[in-house]
C-alpha cells in the first residue's frame, strides 16, 4: 500500500530532534519519545522517525508533532515496538496484519468514530478512552493506540518478512469492512469483549473464549526464559508475573485519589465490590463503599487507573480485605480484547502459522489483499 498514515508524536516536554537518515532513510532523530505514558514502564528514549514531520496548529497534551510515514513502513516499527523483532516470525505476520488492519480501520472511518465517553450519575462515574478522540492525525506513537516507537539500526529479518510477506493483509469482518483488530499483552487465561471496555457493542469476531496459552507456568523454567527474551521488549521483561499477580491498595490513599480524581470524599474507606464482570472475570463496574458515601467506577481501563498510580495490570481481579489496604489477587496484563500477544507468540513459538492464529483469536473474520483503502 502507497498510503501514509499520520503519526501524533508524544514527546517529554518540547520535542528535540535533528534531521538526519538511517538505513538510507530520510528522517529525524528525536531525543524524547515519551513511551508507555501513565503506565509502570513509563520512560523517554531516543528514537529515529522516518519520513517527514509538522508541528500541530495546537498541541494536543503531549503531542505536539506529527510523523508522516508509508503505511508499510509504519507496520515495520510498530511490530517491532510492540514485540521483540526477534519474534518468531508467524507471530509477526499476525502482528502484521493485525496492526494494519486496526491503523485502516481508524483511517476509513475517522469521521464516524465517536472518540471516548465519561458518564457521571450521581453516585456512578463510567469512562472509556479511544484513540478516535485524536485531531489532525491518524494515531499515537503510545499504547492508547498502538505502539510507535520509530526505525532501529537493524530492523530484524523477522521483521522485513512478516511485513513483506503479508503486504496490504488486513482482517476483513462478516459485513466487508476492515476489522477492528483488538489486541493486549496477556488475556490471563480468557479473552474479553469489546464492550466490557469501551462502547456498548459488541462485533462477533471478538468473542471471549479460553486462551490456556498464556500461562507459562507449564513451560521449564530455561524454556519459559528463552521465550520471554525472545518476544518481548527489553523493559517489558521487568513486568514479572504477569499471568497471575498480587496488588496492595491503601485505604486512606484510595480515599485520596478519589477525592482528587472525583471531587467526592467518600469518608474512611469500608469495601470495594465487583458490581459487573465481563466473561473473562476482568471487573467492568467497581462500587467503592466509604463511611459516608458509595461511589461507583467503570469501565475497565478507568478502574485501573483508580486503584494503582501507574495503572493496575489488569482489571481482572478479586478483593481481600486486610485491614488498613485491599490487596488484590489478579491475572493477565491489559485489557485482554483480541488477540494475546504472549499467547499468539507461544502458538507461533510451538509452530502454529499466522492464518491459524488470526483464525483464533477472530473467528469468522478473513485474510484479504487489499491496495488501497478503497474497501
Amino acid at each position: 500500500m502507497d498510503e501514509n498514515i499520520r503519526i501524533g508524536i508524544i514527546t517529554r516536554g518540547e520535542p528535540e530532534f535533528v534531521a538526519g537518515s538511517l538505513n538510507g532513510d530520510k528522517g529525524f532523530y528525536l531525543k524524547n519519545l515519551l513511551i508507555g505514558k501513565g503506565f509502570h514502564w513509563q520512560r523517554v528514549c531516543k528514537v529515529f522517525l522516518p519520513g517527514e514531520i509538522e508541528y500541530l496548529d495546537e498541541p494536543q497534551g503531549d503531542i505536539r508533532i506529527v510523523n508522516s510515514v508509508p503505511i508499510e513502513k509504519y507496520i515495520e516499527s510498530v511490530i517491532s515496538s510492540e514485540m521483540n523483532r526477534n519474534s518468531p516470525v508467524e507471530f509477526l505476520k499476525a502482528h502484521a496484519v493485525i496492526s494494519r488492519s486496526w491503523a485502516l480501520k481508524k483511517i476509513a472511518e475517522a469521521d464516524s468514530c465517536c472518540g471516548g465517553s465519561t458518564t457521571h450519575q450521581s453516585n456512578t462515574i463510567l469512562a472509556w478512552e479511544e484513540s478516535d478522540s485524536h485531531h489532525g492525525f491518524d494515531v499515537c506513537s503510545d499504547d492508547h493506540c498502538q505502539r510507535y516507537q520509530g526505525m532501529s539500526l537493524d530492523i530484524s529479518r523477522n521483521v522485513r518478512d512478516a511485513v513483506e510477506l503479508t503486504r496490504g493483509e488486513v482482517l476483513v469482518a462478516a459485513d466487508g469492512k476492515i476489522a477492528d483488530a483488538r489486541f493486549s499483552k496477556c488475556c490471563g487465561g480468557k479473552t474479553e469483549l469489546f464492550s466490557s471496555c469501551w462502547d456498548d457493542r459488541d462485533y462477533d469476531y471478538l468473542p471471549s473464549k479460553d486462551d490456556p496459552g498464556c500461562d507459562l507456568s507449564t513451560m521449564k523454567p530455561d524454556e519459559r526464559n528463552s521465550f520471554l527474551s525472545a518476544v518481548l521488549k527489553d523493559y517489558d521483561r521487568n513486568t514479572h508475573n504477569f499471568y497471575r499477580w498480587t496488588y496492595d491498595v491503601d485505604k486512606e490513599k484510595l480515599r485520596v485519589d478519589i477525592q482528587k480524581k472525583y471531587g467526592i470524599d467518600l469518608g474512611r474507606i469500608k469495601n470495594i465490590e465487583v458490581t459487573k464482570r465481563g466473561p473473562s472475570n476482568r471487573a467492568i463496574i467497581i462500587r467503592i463503599i466509604g463511611a459516608d458515601k458509595e461511589l461507583s467506577v467503570g469501565k475497565e481501563l478507568a478502574i485501573r487507573r483508580l486503584l494503582a498510580e501507574n495503572c493496575l495490570y489488569s482489571s481482572m481481579f478479586q478483593v481481600e480485605d486486610c485491614g488498613h489496604y485491599f490487596r488484590l489477587h489478579g491475572g493477565g496484563w491489559g485489557h485482554g480484547v483480541g488477540l494475546c500477544q504472549i499467547g499468539a507468540a507461544r502458538m507461533a513459538f510451538e509452530g502454529m502459522d499466522y492464518r491459524s492464529i488470526l483464525d483464533f483469536y477472530y473467528p469468522g473474520a478473513k485474510v484479504v489483499k487489499i491496495e488501497s483503502l478503497s474497501i
